[in-house]
């Protein structure tokens, strides 16, 4: 409302008395600050806020520290020190009092709210480059594990540890990142803390899958998330024409049971019922067995029979004729 009424005496001058309107916008923005200023000196410090604090003649005490669950921050020589529910400006000067009685002169400081801040986190396993990062106190998880370069072939996204360190207890948590992908619900990738780690479980000998049997080029071969039986079996060429699409067997070496799965790949593709098809991961073996006899083999003995049948009586009368 006051700002309404300032605007408005400001524009009765511009006409009255005929203001450059270029000094009247920065008139405006000069009032817009101080309004601003006003506001945030009115907010009240409260628990998980990040207090931006500036000391001009002593660098090493300027910092960015964050209003603890209890509304305490720490600060050098002010450990626990309570500020939920003052304004800046009380802030201030508890930090002033205190440090006078350390220095030689009453120090120059300024407080302010910042709304991003750096943290600190460490990215293990199963990632590109795992270290200690520094990223924006807002990233999430998936912020954290792309500053690591992403996740590298074998690591197991449904496990993902975050361990956190508070007040001298640790606590960890899984993360299932499998469902974030699946259904892009943000809401399961939790906001990180500085000092937390993030570990990436997962196989580092088990990138591939292994296929063999009937399929037309049996070997290993590299699968991404989400990849399905039948994306690797044609990966490897198809099955062959003596292949038993029924019996597939897929045989992990990462920690689960062996699995056979029971599969009519023609049914299943016939009916569009693709989210029957099993998901593989890397480290499993993709057994794809072979009919004991098929129509072609069968036709192949008969044929090889017949011409072996043949040769034989030609040669039997072959040689009776030269007897005779």
């Amino acid at each position: 409302m006051l700002m309404r009424v300032h605007y408005t005496v400001c524009l009765i001058m511009i006409f009255k008395r005929g203001i450059n309107v270029r000094f009247f916008e920065k008139l405006l923005c000069l009032m817009l600050c101080i309004a601003l200023s006003s506001y945030c000196q009115e907010r009240l410090i409260k628990p998980g806020d990040a207090l931006e604090i500036i000391a001009p003649q002593s660098e090493e005490l300027s910092r960015i520290v964050v209003v603890e669950p209890d509304g305490t921050v720490d600060f050098p020589a002010m450990q626990g020190l309570p500020v939920d529910g003052i304004t800046l400006d009380r802030f201030k000067e508890v930090l002033v009092a205190q440090l006078s009685r350390y220095m030689e002169s009453t120090p120059l400081m300024m407080v302010r709210f910042s709304e991003s801040y750096p943290i600190k986190v460490n990215v293990l396993g199963q990632v590109a480059i795992p270290g200690l990062y520094q990223i924006a106190n807002t990233a999430t998880l998936q912020g954290a594990i792309g500053a690591a370069g992403g996740f590298v072939p074998g690591a197991q996204l449904s496990k993902i540890k975050l361990i956190r360190t508070r007040n001298g207890e640790q606590s960890e948590h899984i993360v299932n990142m499998e469902q974030f992908y699946l259904n892009g619900d943000p809401s399961v990738l939790p906001l990180l803390q500085d000092d937390d780690t993030i570990v990436v479980p997962g196989n580092p000998l088990a990138t591939n899958v292994k296929v063999i049997g009937g399929v037309e080029h049996p070997g290993s071969y590299e699968v991404f998330f989400q990849t399905t039986l039948l994306d690797v079996i044609y990966l490897a060429g198809g099955p062959t024409e003596d292949a038993n699409l029924k019996k597939i067997k897929i045989v992990s070496l990462s920690g689960q049971n062996a699995r056979e799965v029971p599969i009519d790949i023609k049914n299943l593709l016939k009916s569009k019922s693709y989210r029957a098809i099993p998901i593989v991961v890397p480290g499993d073996v993709v057994y794809v067995p072979k009919k004991k006899v098929s129509w072609r083999k069968f036709f192949d003995i008969v044929r090889d029979l017949t011409i072996f049948a043949t040769l034989y009586y030609l040669m039997v009368s072959s040689n009776k004729m030269r007897e005779d």
